[in-house]
């Protein structure tokens, strides 16, 4: 694990902070962030196919809070994927939107949050009941923020067949937004192991 997490710090194509804009999300600046939630897990496993659309992810998220939390879609709002490189796991591309840490080698510190300048016109929410939990699945190919997608010719190394992924959330709603119990804190997956070509699958 701690591997895993020392190979986040060596971002050969994004400094810190900026993994989540390496793959196409416009740069912002620095901030916000929001700490890890505390009681509030989210978890996720790898799945074959999903319906017939190809391989993709089971998520959980458990809500052991006494109050009921909503989450605005997209759920996991980022993705982080790592290779194995002889016996250590190395950052190779980073999607979507909230959840990067501000520091690589602490797990449990600041997530970097997405907050919209303005808020969205028809905005879709997750809810999940106190002492409650949600499954749900994903294809990969459905939601570019799941999907393996290195952006860099320095993060395309060949040869390369074993990976995991860490997925996260992290979203601050926009000024004026109104959302009664949105979640004000991060969520982060433990590393979900790939088969070996699954991150590279269509």
């Amino acid at each position: 694990m701690r591997g895993l997490l020392l190979g986040l710090a060596v971002l050969v194509c994004a400094g810190p902070g900026a993994a989540v804009a390496a793959t196409g999300v416009p740069s912002r600046p620095a901030g916000p962030y929001v700490m890890p939630c505390a009681g509030v897990t989210l978890t996720a496993s790898y799945l074959g196919d999903v319906s017939g659309r190809g391989p993709g992810f089971l998520f959980s998220i458990e809500n052991r809070t006494p109050r009921a939390i909503h989450l605005e879609d997209p759920v996991p709002s980022s993705t982080h994927w790592y290779a194995q490189v002889g016996n250590r796991w190395m950052w190779r591309a980073s999607a979507g939107w909230g959840g990067a840490l501000v520091n690589a080698e602490d797990p449990h510190g600041r997530m970097f949050a997405y907050r919209p300048s303005k808020p969205r016109p028809h905005p879709r929410y997750k809810s999940v009941p106190a002492h409650g939990s949600l499954q749900w699945t994903e294809a990969m190919r459905d939601d570019p923020s799941i999907a393996y997608q290195p952006s860099c010719p320095m993060c395309r190394y060949q040869g390369e067949t074993v990976y995991q992924a860490v997925f996260a959330y992290a979203y601050l709603p926009a000024p004026g937004e109104k959302a009664p119990n949105l979640l004000h804190c991060g969520l982060r997956s433990a590393p979900v192991p790939m088969p070996p070509h699954a991150a590279a699958a269509p």
